[in-house]
């Protein structure tokens, strides 16, 4: 070992750096120049209530454990805007001797299978739709896009909101989405930026 390198390691095992025998079992995350590798496992993880999808191109992005301050925390799932992305969950990796986190990343959505209806289907009518008042545009970029009805087994009102145009332009719009009746069945088309 050389002369410099030596002398920082002793110098870290002096401060406590350096896990030593007297705290055998003691779970740590170590980190020198690459990922930090978690001598435990994490937690089994936790069940999550799902709230409902707040709209068209929201993807989940469920809960895990996360190591911080010395100890595991639950990091909580959420709804992100995402559209035509597919979600691939981050998981925790066994790497030398320990447990490394790999992180989550989107990547193109699956080409759909061919089926005959596109979109969500229900066999009964959406309810008429719910009053919203609408508050005033964050900025001239910004569009309100009205809620609707979601089918999830049942009908779920989803609340409207402004979303920025993500490609703006003079003569930008939202189209909204909509519930076709076709085939005796009730078909959701998503709404799209134009």
């Amino acid at each position: 070992m050389p002369m410099k390198l030596a002398q920082i390691a002793l110098l870290a095992a002096a401060c406590g750096l350096v896990p030593t025998a007297a705290h055998a079992g003691l779970d740590i995350g170590i980190n020198i120049g690459g990922p930090v590798v978690v001598r435990s496992s994490p937690p089994p993880p936790r069940h999550e209530y799902m709230p409902p999808r707040p709209g068209p191109g929201y993807v989940w992005i469920g809960g895990h454990w996360g190591w911080h301050h010395e100890r595991w925390e639950w990091n909580g799932g959420r709804w992100d805007y995402h559209p035509g992305g597919a979600w691939t969950a981050g998981h925790w990796e066994p790497r030398g001797g320990g447990y490394v986190w790999i992180e989550g990343s989107y990547g193109a959505a699956p080409a759909p299978a061919a089926v005959a209806y596109e979109g969500e289907v229900a066999n009964s009518a959406p309810p008429p739709p719910e009053y919203e008042a609408v508050p005033v545009a964050p900025g001239p970029d910004f569009f309100w896009i009205g809620g609707h009805w979601h089918w999830e087994g049942r009908w779920v009102w989803i609340h409207g909101r402004y979303q920025r145009h993500p490609h703006f332009h003079p003569g930008a719009s939202w189209e909204a989405g909509r519930w076709d009746h076709r085939d005796g069945r009730w078909v959701w088309h998503d709404g799209h930026w134009r």
